[in-house]
């Protein structure tokens, strides 16, 4: 069984109406990027994109992107998604830009409904020792609210041609779990909605894989995942396998975080009862979200411990081990974190300090290791 490679997207890299009001006019998280500050010595900040501070809600700039990704070995973008109580966020990269490039190529796109609280970290201010930063948007609670997003979900995107599907079925995730269940007031509930969505998507053809990401904030994961139904779990991040995010605090060497992942897959792995996609870190420092970096373990994102000394190196043997150990349990996806979070250091896109070298290595082990996979249509 061929194991699909696919990055997760971050879609604030172009200019939204929301942050328009909420920041200044034509805002972009570019912006951020450019303030960034080292806070201790090797602290590797700012860093320039290779690329440019492209708008990427541009058709050109989106074919540049898919065509690099493509030819890196990539299958597929699964897109941090939008959509809080009152309507849709940060969607003109997928409307504008990267749906029309996949009309005529191999390369696929999914969804990851990011439905946590929006806050200030452009960058955070905090105005408490104890305190985290500003909500601008909270999570999306309703009723209401979930059916209009997996309705426009399913009107819009799910039955396109170039949707990732699992074995004929299109992947649709859901990122945080502890706000979904708290919404809807616990697991039966949350099902009864799940199911909901499940019915009116049969209702339309559509057979939906449905993901929900693991999260240590959960107790009684795996059970909890069964009982919603979850086709498949996965972890956005490397920063969500331990209590307090890394066992190294406040800086974790990159190889020892890496180490630590891939001694996890076998076990994640073999939880037969929701199957697993392995997930590879290319970094983890969102204190560019920050005025300043007063970490603390109990205070929460983004004033998190961070890694250091990333390098394609480290990342391209993780990545080996995460494909082989995948193609070994028959796990249909391999998922990188992440292809442009640029203000958490996690992104492979080329910049000022490693050049196109995570491109590069990607294409190497890609090569390497499988035919191109496409789609699990």
């Amino acid at each position: 069984m061929r194991t699909d490679l696919l990055a997760y997207y971050f879609p604030q890299y172009h200019a939204d109406p929301r942050n328009d009001v909420l920041v200044h006019r034509g805002w972009t998280e570019w912006e951020v990027l450019r303030a960034a500050e080292p806070h201790f010595p090797g602290h590797h900040w700012p860093r320039s994109p290779l690329w440019g501070a492209a708008d990427e809600a541009d058709p050109a700039v989106g074919r540049r992107k898919v065509e690099a990704a493509r030819a890196a070995g990539l299958d597929g973008f699964v897109l941090d998604w939008y959509w809080f109580d009152d309507g849709p966020y940060l969607n003109r990269f997928l409307d504008e830009a990267l749906v029309p490039a996949l009309d005529d190529g191999d390369f696929r796109f999914a969804l990851m409904w990011a439905n946590h609280p929006w806050h200030d970290l452009y960058p955070a201010t905090a105005p408490a020792a104890n305190s985290g930063p500003a909500t601008w948007f909270h999570a999306p609670t309703s009723t209401y609210a979930f059916e209009r997003a997996t309705q426009h979900v399913l009107d819009h995107y799910l039955t396109h041609p170039a949707y990732w599907r699992i074995d004929g079925r299109p992947y649709f995730s859901i990122y945080d779990l502890p706000d979904l269940l708290q919404a809807q007031g616990g697991v039966a509930a949350t099902r009864g909605l799940l199911d909901s969505f499940r019915i009116r998507a049969a209702d339309a053809g559509v057979d939906v894989h449905l993901n929900l990401v693991s999260t240590r904030f959960v107790d009684d994961r795996l059970d909890v995942l069964s009982a919603l139904g979850a086709d498949s779990t996965t972890h956005y991040t490397w920063w969500h396998h331990d209590d307090h995010g890394f066992d190294r605090f406040p800086v974790a060497p990159y190889a020892h975080v890496a180490a630590k992942a891939s001694k996890s897959w076998p076990h994640y792995l073999g939880q037969e009862t929701v199957p697993y996609l392995p997930n590879v870190t290319v970094g983890w420092d969102p204190s560019p979200r920050t005025e300043r970096w007063d970490h603390d373990r109990d205070r929460g994102y983004p004033y998190t411990g961070i890694t250091a000394d990333r390098s394609p190196e480290v990342f391209g043997t993780a990545l080996r081990e995460a494909i082989e150990v995948a193609e070994r349990a028959g796990a249909p996806a391999v998922l990188i974190n992440a292809w442009n979070e640029w203000t958490e250091d996690s992104y492979l896109e080329p910049d000022d300090r490693f050049g196109t070298a995570y491109l590069d290595t990607l294409s190497r082990i890609t090569r390497e290791r499988r035919p191109r996979s496409a789609s699990r249509a």
